[in-house]
């Protein structure tokens, strides 16, 4: 059995996870090309961005290697990122805040992987330091995906004209339901604050104690500033999501984006994040999602 480097041995779970993050270790660093940004109307002007990423050319679910090219804009609110999985399951267009995604016009998005560029502007001067975060990062979404049943995400330092940057592939589940792209985004930014000296637990204590500052203290326009109160205030999803993994949701990812959602009352963009999730705010539109076997009466 193998050992930790303080010479403990390591348990058959640990084990299998050390392997699985040392094959994504060694794994070959892809091809990426991005495209241009626009303004959208957001509550956060710096800080983490994401953006999807579609796989073009020589790829395959068992490889990522290939192109990966930028499939929408750059954004810092993770929900205009379930916004344009629904419009990508649906090919339908999706227009909000001014944000868009057209599945005729834009690159379809990756189905193999929940493939997203992690970048920050501000440390455009210093990317070392934002690259220094990337092994804790990893270690913390890998922990955790190894609660889920997922595959471990891998985490690539990768080249954009504009700032420091990662291309991250994660498991095909994190975008299986709109409420896990919130959690998927939200451990990522956490796992900038991760020391990977300590369990991914309790990490996720010190956050709900409202320990773990992301960005500065200059007010709420820093993107992840606000994230130690969004686990507090999403814990109760989180518990059950541990417990219960991704069968809370439906099976499939056209349940869980249907195509007359913008009808059933809540709103994609506003009421299906982590928080809102948590807070039974997407109920009346998804039932299903919250079914008195997972939650309790």
């Amino acid at each position: 059995m193998p050992r930790h480097s303080n010479g403990r041995y390591m348990s058959l779970k640990e084990a299998v996870q050390a392997r699985r993050e040392a094959k994504a270790a060694v794994a070959v660093i892809p091809e990426v090309k991005f495209g241009a940004n626009y303004r959208t109307s957001q509550i956060y002007s710096r800080g983490y961005e994401f953006a999807f990423m579609a796989r073009q050319e020589n790829g395959s679910e068992a490889s990522p290697q290939g192109i990966w090219t930028q499939a929408c804009t750059f954004v810092f609110c993770k929900d205009f990122l379930h916004d344009a999985v629904w419009g990508a399951v649906n090919k339908k267009p999706w227009q909000v805040h001014g944000f868009k995604y057209d599945p005729s016009k834009d690159l379809p998005l990756d189905m193999g992987y929940c493939a997203m560029a992690f970048r920050n502007t501000l440390f455009k001067d210093k990317p070392a330091e934002f690259h220094a975060k990337r092994e804790a990062c990893q270690k913390f979404l890998n922990g955790i995906e190894a609660k889920l049943g997922f595959q471990p995400s891998q985490i690539f330092e990768v080249a954009h004209p504009e700032s420091p940057c990662w291309l991250i592939l994660g498991d095909k589940n994190w975008q299986l339901a709109a409420p896990l792209v919130g959690f998927f985004t939200l451990f990522i930014r956490l796992g900038i604050a991760h020391n990977p000296d300590i369990t991914v637990e309790a990490t996720l204590e010190q956050a709900k104690e409202g320990k773990i500052t992301i960005g500065d203290d200059q007010g709420r326009g820093y993107a992840g500033s606000n994230d130690s109160t969004y686990i507090q205030q999403a814990w109760r999803g989180l518990e059950l999501l541990f417990q219960h993994g991704i069968k809370i949701f439906h099976p499939t990812i056209e349940e869980n984006y249907p195509e007359d959602l913008p009808k059933r009352g809540a709103s994609l963009h506003d009421h299906f994040g982590p928080v809102n999730f948590s807070g039974k705010q997407a109920a009346k539109a998804m039932p299903f999602w919250y079914r008195e076997e997972i939650w309790g009466k």
